[in-house]
């Protein structure tokens, strides 16, 4: 570095990098030769010195100082100057949320980090050092580690995802621990004080997707049934987790599993759930929650998330009531209200009622794109506001879920649609476009003046819900979460670290989200 040398063993030298940053940038904008070079030593694209933020000078003393971008010498420094406690706890989180970059870091550091606790040898898959460890003392096996006990700590471990081959050492350690007296049913609270529990079944499927691992706990009578594993085995890349489920017995029963299959375009998936007890008639299960009772059954579910023709004719082969209605509109008006096409065409060519009302015409109108036929509409029944629901005022949420409602999505707030309305799991539509990573919608909510800090049911904000989608939403491959992290923070969003935001989301997220930080932050 050219003015600050890092000691990486001491953190307070990352406030003399963030001075020399400083210093950079008002010479930059002095027009200092000497900082024009370094700049441009950097920058080799046309960037305007003089224009230079905070972050770009950030990045240049991390590049002068050896390192790649700002954020990975700031990690760099911290995980120096950690304790080994501190390393231990970072290092059992890193290998459970699949952070192999944090990981990587924390055993360049020290290597033999991995032995130095019974969960990060389990979390490891470090079968001799774990095995010798349970010889000597077979209690461990039923000791808590933190919250959680051994057998979730070996189950959530994602470290099959960057070595493949630890699964053999994991099933391994799974007999070594239930001989030992470890329980395989045994849940740990999903939140602190909460009564319903996590399972290990859970955490090496729904969490993990260690398929094999999960085979071998259902081997050794592991419950398929614990209310979570089925639900989130539908979010896995494929049907294997699900298949896996029902072969040892699951039961659809009282879960919303099925609904959450219809949540993805899969054919396939629908006709493994009917083929397995799956009722298309049974409507959401209710957890407990002040959330009102919903009347939907399968089709409306499909219906509403945009579902092929195809599933839904599966539906009705197998089953469903035509005549139900949800919300009190028809299948049909359901399908064209929410601009699902598809399903219309084969609900009217299936001979069911294709009556609409003048609500439904107006709301059809909206979701075929018709502003000038929604206006006009409007204009010559002004009290068609009155007729519409709760769930038709609160639908620009669910539409928000498709990136192709942009369209529909303006065409509602033209025509008066409150954008800060929420829907489903109390979100407002910039955070169902945040969650899938939708970024022209949330772009499209943010110019509407909508409340970036409007809190969901889960407690997260837009960027937190963004943050959170870009690790853990099924379809996270294509959401472009830094687009709408960018824009988010532009906007005024608050990055809240002590909210998790630097830890739940994947590394692109956090390393931008840490540069940007620090852009916020005061400086002297």
């Amino acid at each position: 570095m050219t003015e600050t040398s890092l000691n990486p063993a001491d953190p307070r030298s990352l406030d003399d990098a963030k001075r020399a940053a400083k210093r950079l940038r008002k010479q930059l904008h002095d027009g200092d030769a000497d900082a024009l070079a370094r700049f441009r030593s950097v920058f080799a694209d046309r960037r305007d010195p003089a224009a230079a933020t905070h972050a770009d000078c950030l990045h240049v003393i991390a590049r002068e100082a050896g390192a790649e971008s700002w954020p990975r010498l700031k990690l760099a420094v911290e995980t120096a100057a950690l304790t080994q406690e501190q390393r231990i706890r970072q290092l059992g989180r890193a290998v459970t949320n699949g952070n192999f970059h944090l990981v990587d870091r924390l055993l360049s550091l020290d290597p033999g980090l991995p032995d130095a606790q019974f969960g990060l040898q389990l979390a490891f898959a470090r079968k001799d050092a774990a095995l010798a460890a349970l010889a000597r003392d077979p209690a461990l096996a039923t000791t808590p580690i933190g919250e959680r006990l051994p057998i979730h700590v070996l189950c959530a471990s994602k470290i099959h995802h960057r070595s493949p081959e630890a699964v053999d050492a994991m099933i391994d350690l799974l007999e070594a621990l239930l001989a030992a007296g470890a329980e395989v049913n045994q849940g740990f609270p999903a939140e602190p004080g909460e009564e319903h529990e996590l399972s290990p079944l859970y955490c090496a499927l729904g969490h993990a997707g260690n398929l094999r691992l999960a085979e071998a706990l259902l081997r050794h009578g592991a419950d398929p049934n614990d209310n979570e594993s089925l639900y989130h085995a539908t979010e896995l890349p494929t049907l294997e987790g699900v298949e896996l489920l029902f072969r040892h017995g699951a039961e659809v029963g009282t879960t919303n599993a099925f609904l959450r299959m219809l949540d993805r375009e899969s054919p396939e998936g629908v006709r493994l759930f009917l083929a397995n007890g799956a009722d298309p008639n049974a409507p959401p299960y209710r957890h407990p929650s002040p959330t009102p009772a919903d009347d939907r059954n399968a089709l409306h579910h499909a219906i509403l998330r945009g579902r092929s023709g195809e599933i839904g004719a599966l539906l009705l082969d197998h089953g469903v009531d035509p005549a139900a209605r949800h919300d009190g509109r028809t299948a049909y008006a359901l399908a064209v209200i929410s601009g699902n096409r598809a399903m219309a065409e084969m609900l009217a060519a299936r001979g069911l009622d294709t009556e609409l009302t003048p609500a439904e015409r107006f709301l059809a109108a909206i979701a075929d794109g018709d502003g000038a036929e929604a206006k006009r509409l409007l204009s010559d029944t002004p009290s068609l506001w009155n007729d519409l629901t709760d769930k038709d005022l609160q639908r620009p949420t669910e539409l928000a879920m498709n990136r192709d409602s942009l369209p529909v999505l303006r065409l509602l707030a033209e025509l008066g649609f409150d954008p800060d309305r929420k829907g489903e799991s109390d979100m407002p539509p910039i955070h169902a476009a945040a969650w899938w990573g939708h970024a022209e919608i949330v772009e499209m909510y943010i110019g509407l003046g909508v409340d970036l800090e409007s809190r969901n049911m889960f407690g997260g904000t837009a960027l937190g819900t963004a943050i959170h989608g870009s690790m853990n939403c099924p379809g996270a491959e294509e959401g472009d979460y830094l687009r709408c992290l960018r824009a988010l923070v532009a906007a005024g969003a608050k990055i809240l670290p002590e909210h998790g935001h630097l830890e739940m989301g994947s590394e692109e997220v956090t390393l931008f989200l840490e540069e940007h930080l620090e852009e916020l932050q005061p400086h002297e």
